[in-house]
C-alpha cells in the first residue's frame, strides 16, 4: 500500500483562498459544467450550483437543448449553454459548438448525467486533449473512458506542466476503470494510487471513508484519508455535488490534489450537518447542498 496520511480528528486539510474586499466575480474563476440528459436534468444542476455554493464567480452549465429550460431553471444565477442533442442527450456536433467556449474557462467538470453516447464520447474526447485547462471527470465521463480503453493509448498522461485532472470515481467506475473489485477498498486504494502516479493524475475514491491519491513530491504514490462523512451521503445526487465542489475549487487555483483534498473534507462535512438534521436515512443531495454556503464560508481563509 502506498503511505497514507490519517488523522485521529478531523480539521480541514486547507483552506479556500481568502477573498479581498476589492475583489470581483472575475476573481474567483469561471467554470463550465459539461452534462446532463433527458431525465437526468438534476445531476448537472445539482453540480452547478455546488459550484455557485463553493465561491466560483461565474458558473455556466451545457447540457442538451432538451433540458436547457429545466435546468435554467434550478437557480437564476447558473448560465445556461444549450449545445446539439438527438431529443435524448448530447450529439456529435455538440463538441463543435462546445470546444470553442472553453479557453474562457478557469477549470471544466464533465460527466453528470452525461449518458454514454456517441454525442458524449466526442466531448469527453475532446476534453482529454485540452491539457492546458484543470479537468474533473466523472460518472459517465469515467465510464466512457473505461468503455474506449482510454488510459492504454497515452492521451490521459499529464505531465507537471500539464493543468490538473481529477477523477472522481464511486466503487462501481474505479472498477470498471481499472479492475480492482468495488468490494475491495484496499486494492481500489492501491489501483488508484498506482494509477494516479503513473498518470499524473488526482484520483478521488469514493466511500466510507474516501481517499485521495495522487503524485506526491518526490514522484511516489501518496493516499490521503478523508475523515468527514457518513452513510447518509450514499444517495442519488451526492457525487455530483462533490463535482461542483471539487471544479470550483479548481477554478478558484488549487492545486489538483489540494482542490480533491479540501473538497471531499467540505462535501463530508456538509453531509455529517445534513444527517445531524435529517437522518441518515433521511436525508438527500439537496440537504448537503443547503449546507454547502454555510461550511464553504467556513473553510474560507480569514484576512491577515
Amino acid at each position: 500500500m502506498p503511505s497514507i496520511e490519517t488523522q485521529s480528528t478531523s480539521p480541514p486539510p486547507l483552506r479556500i483562498p481568502h477573498r479581498e474586499a476589492s475583489a470581483h466575480k472575475g476573481n474567483f474563476g469561471r467554470v463550465l459544467l459539461i452534462g446532463g440528459s433527458r431525465g437526468m436534468a438534476g445531476s448537472i444542476a445539482l453540480s452547478s450550483i455546488a459550484a455557485l455554493h463553493t465561491g466560483s464567480g461565474l458558473v455556466a452549465a451545457a447540457v442538451p437543448d432538451c433540458i436547457l429550460d429545466c435546468v435554467a431553471g434550478f437557480h437564476p444565477a447558473l448560465m445556461t449553454i444549450g449545445l446539439g442533442d438527438d431529443g435524448e442527450q448530447f450529439a456529435d456536433p455538440a463538441w463543435q459548438s462546445l470546444k470553442d467556449r472553453l479557453s474562457a474557462q478557469a477549470a471544466i467538470g464533465c460527466g453528470p448525467g452525461i449518458t454514454t453516447g456517441p454525442g458524449g464520447a466526442t466531448i469527453v474526447e475532446g476534453l482529454l486533449a485540452k491539457k492546458d485547462l484543470p479537468l474533473v471527470l466523472d460518472a459517465d465521463a469515467l465510464n466512457i473512458i473505461a468503455q474506449n480503453d482510454w488510459f492504454s493509448d497515452g492521451r490521459f498522461e499529464r505531465s507537471k506542466a500539464d493543468a490538473a485532472c481529477v477523477l472522481t470515481p464511486h466503487p462501481g467506475e474505479l472498477q470498471r476503470l481499472t479492475g480492482a473489485s468495488a468490494k475491495d477498498v484496499d486494492a481500489q486504494v492501491e489501483a488508484a494510487a498506482e494509477l494516479a502516479c503513473r498518470l499524473g493524475l488526482t484520483i478521488v475514491v469514493k466511500g466510507g471513508p474516501s481517499h485521495v491519491a495522487y503524485q506526491n513530491g518526490d514522484g511516489g504514490k501518496q493516499v490521503w484519508q478523508n475523515t468527514t462523512g457518513n452513510p447518509g451521503m450514499a444517495t442519488a445526487g451526492c457525487g455530483d455535488v462533490l463535482t461542483g465542489i471539487v471544479t470550483s475549487l479548481l477554478g478558484q487555483g488549487l492545486s489538483g490534489p489540494d482542490a480533491a483534498k479540501l473538497g471531499v473534507w467540505i462535501h463530508g462535512r456538509c453531509g455529517d450537518e445534513a444527517a445531524a438534521r435529517w437522518s441518515h436515512a433521511g436525508m438527500t443531495s439537496l440537504h448537503a447542498l443547503d449546507a454547502l454556503a454555510s461550511v464553504a464560508d467556513e473553510m474560507t481563509q480569514p484576512a491577515d
